[in-house]
């Protein structure tokens, strides 16, 4: 696209914007003719966010908060949109849960009313309270055990 092109699009309040969002959602805000008020952005985000488009909602939460930096609800906004991270734990054991889930289904009616604690698929214990399954799985890795309460 030309580059006048692309001004006199920032330029139109009413044109939607393809390029940076891929999303056709959200409308860019023209800063130098509607002098926004934070009200104004936020308005802008609730409207782009309730049509489905999160990363234009993100933007346009960039760009008030770059003009009102001390906006309580603005910084909110800006924080809750934010891209989230994921870390990866590589020292993290995940223990495979079927073996419990087998367990249950085979012998909940047996233990119904009762707590159980149950371990890699094998019964600790069944009582009355939490407390005594507790007891009962004390010292177990509680990445492979399960308790569960068993309603009849």
């Amino acid at each position: 696209m030309p580059g006048g092109d692309r001004e006199k699009r920032a330029k139109d309040s009413e044109e939607w914007y393809h390029d940076s969002m891929r999303t056709g959602a959200a409308r860019r805000l023209d800063l130098e003719s509607q002098n926004p008020t934070p009200e104004s952005f936020l308005e802008e985000i609730h409207a782009i966010f309730n049509s489905g488009t999160l990363r234009g909602a993100r933007e346009v939460a960039e760009r008030g908060l770059a003009l009102y930096p001390d906006h309580p609800d603005l910084q909110r906004l800006h924080y809750a949109l934010r891209p989230f991270e994921v870390r990866v734990n590589p020292n993290a054991r995940i223990s495979d849960p079927r073996p419990n889930y087998e367990w249950l289904k085979k012998n909940w009616a047996a233990y119904q009313g009762k707590w159980v604690g149950l371990d890699k698929g094998e019964l600790v214990a069944a009582a009355d309270t939490l407390e005594e399954v507790l007891q009962a799985l004390e010292g177990r890795d509680p990445k492979s055990s399960l308790v569960h309460h068993l309603i009849d």
